[in-house]
């Protein structure tokens, strides 16, 4: 039989909450769900185990229709849940008497509960099925599926002491929730016992991992929910009969948890460090980040970068900040060199950016002249010699930060002039948006219009057509009327002539004979009438249609135009606003360069 294994869904979790993009994973970690029952729906298997943690915490009555809803499509794939620490079996719980509607078996409760019996489960619970360890026969697949749930959110019992298979001879399939310090911790060497079941199906630790020899396997969480969860995140798709047994990790998360480690060193220039960074993250924008600078031992500098967590998720970032020192002490004690000389050089100048150059200066300064080991007796100082040596060293470090930072302010002007002429091109029409948005309400309006009156010709037609056949039937009554009473009774009773008879029955036919006419006549002219005006409705509701349609043709260029304009302008404001940092830089290091 073929399955599907997942464990630690972890509905409900709210991870990364104090991010700028946590308000998102939470209904994430829910979408990855039911996108993944709609790919078994549309490739269905036999089974799909369930091993713990389906939820975050014990679910509602709410949760758990919400979800058997969406496992009721999966119509012919029976589905074994147990539960792990966090959504732990209770008997005052709801899960405990929820009558599910999906094909799901809740191990270790008092019954297979079912909303309705039409459909009976394939599955009976075993006479072998104990208090701690449930069973359930399949006897289309030869088949015994074992299971244990949790009952407290910690359990530091281990209950694989009491797990024996019954029938060698099936199928045999374990699953089970275990394997952290409070949830039934255990050593892989104390599990032989297990080498007999044909799959464990495992869960509680969120990455995957699995051990052959045991045929045991942990799928991991569907999605990740930490940093401490980097790689491929999915399900375990697998086969397994009594000769063979195949498991293999599908790739089924939206994003991945990924760590970046960049070694940096007191030639590491910022603005280059931040590009690089920029380039890794970009090969998967989706994922979120967690960035460590490895420093070498003379790399003492801090480094920005607030410029990739605009672009990109960064979880966390370790290793930019450098060594904080005290340049009013290195001032002191090298007053007599080139180092001191520079510091008090630029604590006397009125620019506003002097702290921020005495602190760069000072810091490079460090590195050039002590390593990490003398890092405690940086604040005594250097003979002349080797101050002028760093002195130098920094200088032309700075100096090959500036080139750096003017080639990219050519770039930045460059990509800005072009952007200026994408925004001449793509102006802003939020005015002729509107006004375009009235003239097509305006055109609705008269097309309802026209509509409601042609919808009404066919009743003012149907009017006149009644008003004449009355019209005309009435004169035949009175007709046929007046010959029943002059001429039939008479002519019966009294013996009229028959030359009065015939006169008053010629008469009678030419009334009938006139009335049809006349009906006939109105009905040509006025059907032909009727036609005409329905017509020339249409015809105005074809060339106002045709009006509105090129209105909305319009509308939507405007619109275009107004998505990229909004765009560009976002562009611009970014490039304006590395423009601002560049500038503001070099008269930083301008100040240290005078």
């Amino acid at each position: 039989m073929n399955f599907v294994h997942i464990a630690d869904v972890h509905l409900g979790a709210k991870p990364d909450a104090d991010t700028s993009w946590g308000n998102i994973r939470e209904k994430e970690i829910y979408d990855t769900f039911i996108s993944f029952i709609e790919y078994l729906e549309a490739n269905p298997v036999d089974f799909l185990f369930i091993s713990g943690d389906l939820f975050d915490h014990v679910p509602d009555e709410d949760e758990l229709f919400t979800v058997d809803k969406i496992l009721l499509k999966l119509k012919t794939t029976n589905i074994i849940y147990i539960t792990g620490e966090a959504d732990y079996l209770k008997k005052d719980a709801p899960l405990w008497n929820y009558k599910f509607m999906s094909n799901v078996y809740l191990l270790n409760g008092d019954s297979f509960n079912r909303a309705s019996n039409e459909a009976p489960l394939e599955g009976v619970r075993t006479d072998y099925a104990g208090k701690i360890v449930d069973c359930v026969h399949f006897e289309k697949f030869n088949l015994d599926i074992y299971g244990i749930c949790q009952y407290n959110p910690e359990n530091s019992r281990n209950d694989f002491d009491s797990i024996y298979i019954r029938h060698p001879e099936n199928v045999n399939i374990l699953l089970v929730h275990a394997g952290g310090e409070n949830v039934q911790p255990f050593e892989w060497e104390d599990l032989g016992n297990l080498k007999k079941f044909d799959y464990v199906a495992m869960g509680h630790r969120h990455n995957f991992e699995e051990n052959s020899e045991l045929k045991c396997y942990y799928p991991g969480s569907l999605e990740p929910l930490s940093e401490k969860e980097a790689g491929t995140h999915g399900y375990i798709k697998g086969y397994v009969d009594k000769n063979l047994t195949s498991a293999k990790l599908v790739s089924f998360s939206q994003r991945e948890y990924m760590a970046l480690d960049f070694e940096v060193d007191e030639k590491t220039l910022n603005s280059k460090l931040v590009n690089k960074i920029i380039l890794a993250c970009a090969e998967n924008p989706q994922n979120i980040y967690t960035i460590r600078l490895v420093r070498n031992d003379k790399c003492y500098e801090d480094f920005d970068l607030s410029e990739v967590k605009k672009k990109y998720k960064i979880k966390s970032v370790t290793g930019d900040k450098g060594v904080e020192i005290n340049p009013g002490l290195l001032r002191l004690h090298n007053s007599e060199n080139v180092f001191g000389e520079n510091i008090k050089r630029m604590e006397e100048s009125n620019s506003v950016y002097k702290k921020e150059a005495i602190d760069i200066y000072s810091l490079k300064m460090v590195s050039a002249l002590w390593g990490v080991e003398n890092l405690k007796l940086v604040m005594m100082s250097a003979d002349e010699r080797a101050a002028k040596h760093a002195h130098r060293y920094v200088i032309n470090n700075i100096k090959d930060e500036v080139d750096y930072m003017k080639s990219q302010t050519v770039k930045c002007l460059e990509k800005k002039d072009d952007i200026r002429k994408k925004l001449e091109k793509y102006t802003d029409h939020t005015g002729d948006i509107n006004t375009t948005n009235e003239m097509i309400r305006d055109y609705n309006l008269r097309i309802s219009e026209i509509e409601f009156k042609d919808k009404y010709v066919n009743g003012i037609y149907d009017r006149k057509r009644f008003n004449l056949v009355m019209w005309c039937v009435l004169p035949i009554l009175i007709c046929l009327a007046l010959y029943v009473m002059v001429t039939f009774f008479p002519s019966v009773i009294m013996g009229v002539e028959k030359k009065l008879f015939k006169s008053v029955l010629i008469g009678i036919v030419a009334v009938i004979i006139i009335g049809i006419s006349s009906y006939k006549i109105f009905d040509i002219t006025q059907k032909n009438k009727m036609l005409k005006r329905h017509s020339e409705y249409m015809n105005s509701i074809d060339i106002l249609e045709k009006e509105r349609e090129r209105l909305i043709f319009k509308l939507s260029e405007y619109e275009i135009d107004n998505e990229k304009h909004k765009y560009f302008l976002e562009e611009e404001n970014k490039i304006n606003e590395k423009l601002d940092e560049i500038e503001k830089k070099y008269k930083v290091y301008n100040l240290i360069l005078t």
